[in-house]
């Protein structure tokens, strides 16, 4: 809303009060006249313009049954009632706007947390300012307290408290010292850091938000398009019962009301401000919904599917045990791992890595390597008998590795819940490593909140052993017939598949590293993500930015919610007050004016009714900030 436009409605909103004072205090007509045209050049002008416009491309629009009530008023010699008609109805898109606004807010703080420069630490300690987009990977920059930070990055000097709220949703501050990664659009609070630049512009975790916000209001529900639908046909069958009442009573004054009062205003603006409302409202709890589409998805969900590595579990993986085979050294096993691994981003891989780091391992420039998603990885080589791989049994069985004396061995760490992971080199398996995954503490009581939500289908799909699965699935409260396990990631695409074939609409739940085919396939595809990693930003419907589950009953409860307004602004407002104001208008009981107030209160009405979705329980929300948990 710009402040030309509020200027302009506030000098007409004067010329209109004036001409009306001046009709009853016995002004010269022709005095009346002219402050009445006056108002509707500032007004009723553009309107009537936008209308042309639209015409003339083609484009049906919201102002053409004004403009021709306009006119008609014109025609009429009712001056003074097309310039307040035309006032009223600029005035109530002004208030629909400023409402509107406050449903945005939190999706431009995003885009306003974009800094422009940033301050680079040159080699001999001296700072220099650049702007943001000629920063590059590996160079350092000093973030002072009150810093927008520019880039993703790892602290390499200092200590603060970061911001991060505008990205997760989590309202306290967050300490950050080095070594600990940082976001750009996150606020520094208390001391200056330096940063080590490690990605930059639309590859940041802030600018793919961004982006994604972007094409998150081009996404159109299919409600909306049904509506777009209908609001074509209303025009043209709005004109022809003008028409008809016009014919029948011969008074076209309640023809002109007739158009005032079908403009389908409240039924065009019924879904996007709904949609808009529930967007900002799952950005401040750190959920990005990837468009409307995907928030009437959430709402027709019957059935989830969770995958288990980084999703029930933390996916920060940890080596229990390594266990070399006859002649070899754990740390000859350790770097022929990591040597591997050096360039995976698997929760798996990240483990041994730091195992071989903490056991000061000298690790080889990494080889070339093909990778087999969900088995393993193996080296890329001319001898294939001297070829190293690790990865899990099945993977091994494929390249006809004996398991050997290992297998016993292998099976009990299995049965304690731990994950196993094979080495070998040729034909010979060199090692076992058993890994440890701890569960996500609000695992279980997000499924327990899900089904007393509605959803007692809950499923868990994963790759890791029936055995490590069924652990983490009594932990979690799910029921063996619920687990599936041993699955590649085209397993559970096509499991998804099926299921969605079978007349589910389900939920997948995957951390986006290997879960990209089950996410696009699913109903809604959620994702784990962080303001550390993008991967999750680009493979799923909704991510949540939080990095944790608790975020996900609130998103369903959102999507419901939303569904029941935008019902609510078609068929009360849109319809029914309309066909009600058209019936009124049509027995001559309202007038042009009180048609243009009528007609505001019902677009105004559903845009207040989508704005309440902003509140949809920020009371449970502020009583968890302040450590009071509320029902």
């Amino acid at each position: 809303m710009g402040l030309r436009q509020m200027a302009t409605t506030a000098a007409a909103g004067v010329l209109v009060v004036t001409a009306v004072v001046g009709e009853y205090t016995g002004l010269p007509p022709a005095a009346v006249g002219v402050l009445s045209l006056a108002a509707l050049c500032l007004t009723g002008v553009p309107i009537v313009w936008r209308a042309a416009r639209g015409i003339a491309r083609l484009q049906s629009n919201v102002d053409e049954l004004v403009s021709l009530a306009i006119i008609g008023s014109l025609v009429l010699g009712e001056w003074t009632s097309a310039a307040i008609v035309a006032f009223i109805m600029v005035l109530g898109s002004l208030i629909e706007e400023l409402v509107s606004a406050r449903a945005r807010r939190h999706l431009e703080a995003l885009f306003a947390a974009s800094p422009r420069h940033a301050l680079v630490l040159e080699g001999d300690g001296s700072v220099r300012q650049v702007l943001v987009s000629d920063l590059a990977v590996g160079v350092r920059i000093l973030v002072r307290p009150g810093d927008v930070i520019a880039a993703d990055g790892t602290v390499e000097v200092g200590e603060s408290q970061v911001d991060e709220s505008l990205l997760t949703g989590e309202s306290a501050p967050v300490d950050k010292a080095s070594g600990d990664a940082v976001s750009s659009g996150t606020i520094n609070h208390s001391g200056s850091l330096e940063v080590r630049v490690e990605r930059t512009g639309d590859q940041t975790a802030h600018g793919k938000v961004l982006q994604l916000i972007r094409d998150a209001e081009r996404h159109r529900a299919p409600i909306l398009r049904a509506a777009g639908s209908y609001a074509r046909w209303f025009t043209p069958g709005v004109l022809l019962l003008a028409g008809a009442v016009w014919a029948v009573t011969g008074d076209p004054y309640r023809a002109v009301t007739m158009l005032i009062v079908g403009c389908p205003c409240a039924f065009v603006l019924a879904t996007p401000t709904a949609i808009v409302a529930a967007l900002s409202r799952a950005a401040r709890e750190g959920l990005l919904i990837k468009g409307g589409r995907y928030v009437e998805g959430c709402a027709a969900v019957t059935a989830l599917a969770f995958d288990k590595t980084g999703t029930l579990t933390k996916g920060e993986c940890r080596v229990v045990d390594v266990v070399p085979a006859a002649g070899v050294s754990s740390d000859e096993l350790l770097a022929a791992a990591a040597r591997l691994e050096v360039a995976a981003d698997h929760p798996l891989a990240r483990a041994i890595q730091r195992r071989a780091a903490a056991a000061g391992v000298t690790v080889a420039e990494g080889v070339a390597i093909q990778r087999e998603a969900g088995l393993g990885v193996a080296e890329r080589t001319d001898q294939a008998n001297q070829a190293w791989r690790i990865g899990n049994a099945r993977f091994m069985t494929r390249h006809a590795v004996s398991l050997g004396e290992l297998e016993p061995q292998a099976e009990r760490l299995r049965q304690q819940g731990l994950c196993i992971v094979f080495v070998a080199c040729g034909t010979v398996v060199k090692g076992v490593f058993s890994i440890e995954d701890e569960l996500r503490p609000e695992a279980r009581a997000v499924i327990q909140q899900l089904r007393a939500e509605g959803l007692r289908d809950i499923q868990m799909l994963t790759g890791d052993a029936r055995s490590v699965a069924l652990a983490v699935a009594e932990s979690v409260g799910l029921e063996p017939d619920r687990v599936s396990a041993d699955m590649l990631p085209d397993q559970k695409y096509e499991r998804v598949r099926n299921l969605e074939r079978e007349g589910r609409r389900l939920c997948y739940v995957g951390d986006g590293a290997n879960d990209g085919p089950a996410l696009s396939v699913a109903t809604v595809g959620v994702s784990l993500g962080s303001r550390h990693s993008t991967v999750a930003l680009e493979t799923a419907a909704v991510v949540l930015m939080g990095n944790d589950l608790s975020g996900l009953p609130f998103l369903f409860r959102l999507s419901r919610a939303t569904t029941r307004t935008i019902n609510q602004n078609l068929f009360l407002f849109g319809l029914l007050f309309n066909a009600a104001m058209l019936g009124l208008s049509s027995v001559g009981i309202l007038t042009p004016i009180l048609g243009a107030l009528a007609h505001n209160v019902g677009s105004v009405a559903v845009v207040l009714n989508s704005a309440r979705l902003l509140l949809l329980e920020t009371r449970r929300r502020t009583s968890r900030a302040l450590g009071r948990d509320q029902p």
